[in-house]
């Protein structure tokens, strides 16, 4: 059975915390979301640009960095999406870009509002 998205996210914030975080963990964990929060979309910009530009290697760097950063903040399913970028550049094969941007924005709809509720759970 598919673990929720929540279920991904908490599970790796307990690896970073533990299951009672501190108040002050529980804000470092809120700013390290938020952070992701707002730098994914431009990152995911940019891949977009890579992906229409054809060039493998930065498509594979690019998605590498961006599967790091989701797996960081416990994101999974977007950042299998990301890995499965990567993988498809280093076997020197650039996906569709309408269709890979489509599932990252697919996965990005369901995280995202986890992500900002978990953040602001600190609050």
């Amino acid at each position: 059975m598919e673990r929720s998205r929540e279920d991904e996210v908490r599970d790796r914030l307990a690896d970073i915390a533990g299951d009672d975080p501190s108040p002050a963990e529980q804000a470092l964990l809120g700013r390290l979301i938020r952070s992701f929060l707002g730098k994914n979309p431009g990152g995911v910009d940019q891949l977009a640009q890579l992906l229409r530009g054809g060039d493998t290697g930065q498509v594979r760097e690019h998605a590498h960095a961006l599967k790091g950063s989701a797996t960081n903040i416990g994101a999974d399913s977007l950042a299998r999406v990301f890995a499965e970028i990567e993988h498809a550049a280093r076997d020197g094969h650039v996906p569709d870009p309408d269709v890979t941007l489509g599932r990252i924005a697919t996965e990005q709809a369901m995280v995202y509002p986890v992500l900002e509720r978990i953040a602001t759970e600190g609050d």
